[in-house]
């Protein structure tokens, strides 16, 4: 694996992370899976010069995480314009189009539910690599 080949996932939930890890470790080798389980550390470390060094290809990012909401860490993610072509697909179990729209007039990329099975995700997360990474 090259280290500067991997995906940021900013999720709180223990049983997705597990999951997206497997599907990563099995499936999308090419990649490595970075999580982050909260939306200030996941500022944080978007203002730091670790990412500045190693931006990842793609960040996956859940709307409802602890101490910052993922529409929060999105706002705070697109101040740098240094950053605008790193893809931002939100993933989210929430499916209103009030939390949709404002997503994309943060910046996202792309949103999706969240698969409701380990199939699903097994076919999205390859997917969305597919689809996201030039």
């Amino acid at each position: 694996m090259k280290s500067e080949n991997y995906i940021l996932s900013i999720e709180d939930n223990t049983t997705d992370i597990a999951l997206m890890t497997r599907i990563f470790e099995r499936r999308i080798s090419d990649y490595a899976i970075r999580h982050i389980s909260d939306g200030e550390t996941a500022v944080d470390f978007i203002e730091s010069d670790g990412f500045k060094k190693q931006s990842p290809k793609l960040i996956l990012l859940d709307i409802k995480v602890p101490k910052l909401d993922g529409l929060e860490v999105l706002r705070q993610f697109r101040k740098h314009k240094e950053y605008k072509t790193i893809p931002v697909v939100m993933m989210s179990s929430s499916d209103l189009n009030e939390d949709k729209e404002k997503a994309y007039l943060l910046g996202a990329n792309s949103f999706i539910t969240k698969p409701k099975t380990f199939l699903e995700l097994c076919e999205t997360l390859p997917s969305l690599i597919n689809n996201w990474i030039i």
